[in-house]
């Protein structure tokens, strides 16, 4: 035949899509069911620093934070205090309240799923040793996976991006996919990279708050960044990276 094979993102969306009869797709995938919080239970643990509740006042409203809201690429040298990014990361995906039985985050998940997770590259963080971490929302608390200086590691998963790596801490955001996919078949995919992106809005509002700033960074080598979290890229895969530190 000559006609050109359909392009992967429209099929994607094609074989995702519902219909009066359902499915598109004659044969969506359903995963296999996952815990609610990934653990690192071996891991050394940190306690993040709470935020006093008056502290999360602004006098910025939301309206100013997101007329203000900017791609950051170049950070000075100042470091990150360990109280900025416990309020980065409680505003990226943080625990707020109870209701129907089950504890809600700071954003939207489909059927409250909450497929992603945050790991943490510290390069200078205060109270915080050089290493990759993971964050618990379950506890409010970052596991410690790694020690030590990363930054090369991570700059290498970017394609040497001049501002991946050189920042003070550095979010990425990946997904456990089957958390969403064993209730949703294939169409999961799409619900993790919605909340993906709301989490990371949630990260520039917060950053800007906080006078700092960060940008969204989705060009890298999938296969190093993937090794580098120590996932399979297929059942769980990085999906953003977000440096955040203070406006040169």
């Amino acid at each position: 035949s000559d006609t050109p094979p359909e392009p992967i993102g429209q099929r994607f969306h094609h074989l995702t899509s519902f219909t009066n009869q359902g499915y598109v797709s004659d044969d969506p995938h359903w995963g296999s069911q996952l815990p609610l919080y990934k653990s690192y239970p071996d891991a050394p643990r940190v306690s993040l620093t709470l935020p006093d509740p008056a502290a999360l006042s602004h006098p910025q409203g939301l309206p100013e934070l997101v007329n203000k809201r900017r791609s950051t690429r170049s950070y000075s040298d100042e470091p990150v205090s360990l109280q900025q990014l416990s309020r980065v990361l409680l505003s990226a995906n943080g625990l707020t309240r109870m209701a129907g039985g089950s504890a809600r985050r700071t954003a939207p998940s489909a059927g409250a799923l909450y497929p992603i997770d945050i790991y943490i590259v510290v390069s200078e963080v205060t109270e915080l040793e050089q290493g990759l971490y993971h964050f618990n929302p379950e506890d409010s608390s970052l596991s410690r996976l790694e020690s030590g200086d990363v930054s090369d590691q991570l700059s290498a998963t970017s394609e040497s991006q001049d501002w991946v790596g050189p920042a003070p801490a550095t979010l990425i955001l990946s997904a456990r996919f089957p958390r969403v996919t064993a209730k949703y078949a294939d169409r999961g995919y799409r619900y993790a990279y919605i909340e993906c992106g709301a989490i990371a809005q949630n990260i520039y509002l917060q950053t800007t708050a906080l006078g700092m700033g960060t940008v969204t960074v989705g060009a890298f080598n999938d296969q190093k960044l993937n090794e580098f979290l120590d996932v399979d890229g297929v059942r769980e895969a990085g999906i953003l990276i977000m440096p955040i530190g203070h406006r040169n």
